[in-house]
């Protein structure tokens, strides 16, 4: 499996390895690109935002399972809902954050997904 280039040459479906290098709640943490650092936020999972119940507890699993580890990523994800369906393809959001499906990741924080998110 490849290492995940610098962000200007990531392109949708394409499957890559990166280190998760800190997790900043349940479904986004911060790895290397090329040279660069990034936010990725994980396709497929809503956990509870800061102020909400569970985010505690969502952060510290993801933190306690995927910190420090080598994870497989699928880059993009569905940019947009509207009228209830998830349109587009998009690598990145309005955030900046790489959006990728992430090997593993939903099914350890499943626990508090309060769904849905485009996918």
């Amino acid at each position: 499996m490849a290492t995940c280039p610098a962000i200007a040459l990531l392109t949708f479906g394409m499957i890559c390895t990166v280190q998760v290098d800190q997790v900043v709640d349940g479904d986004t943490f911060k790895a290397d690109f090329g040279q660069s650092t990034f936010s990725v936020r994980v396709v497929g999972i809503n956990t509870p935002e800061r102020t909400e119940k569970g985010f505690a507890e969502a952060t510290k699993a993801a933190k306690d399972y995927f910190e420090g580890a080598k994870v497989t990523l699928q880059i993009g994800g569905a940019k947009a809902r509207r009228d209830g369906n998830c349109v587009g393809q998009a690598v990145m959001d309005k955030y900046g954050r790489v959006l990728a499906a992430v090997e593993g990741w939903p099914s350890v924080i499943k626990s508090w997904d309060k769904g849905p998110w485009c996918r």
